[in-house]
């Protein structure tokens, strides 16, 4: 997981990158009911693994949640890495946001 500094230096990078306007919440996990009818319902949280964020992919580690217009998942493969995009999971199809206390 991502100190609170990573984060907030993650989140200004993507940003910038991206020329996203992210907002500052600390998201801790995300219910995704998609619209794509292959992906089963799923939750997506901070700190732990997730299979099917794309069709037929492995299980990625969550480090990172955003929210801008849609909601940004970050995985090591996935955003973190220079020239890769994180994932986009589109308003309508996430079912509840948590935060971290």
């Amino acid at each position: 997981m991502l100190t609170d500094k990573e984060r907030e230096d993650l989140r200004q990078h993507l940003q910038e990158r991206l020329h996203l306007k992210i907002r500052e919440k600390r998201i801790k996990a995300i219910r995704v009911n998609s619209g794509n009818h292959w992906q089963k319902p799923m939750r997506i949280e901070v700190g732990g693994w997730c299979a099917n964020l794309e069709k037929d992919t492995p299980p990625e580690e969550i480090l990172a949640i955003f929210e801008h217009a849609s909601f940004v998942v970050i995985t090591p493969d996935r955003g973190m890495k220079e020239g890769t995009l994180p994932y986009f999971f589109g308003r309508q199809d996430v079912r509840q946001v948590i935060l971290f206390e």
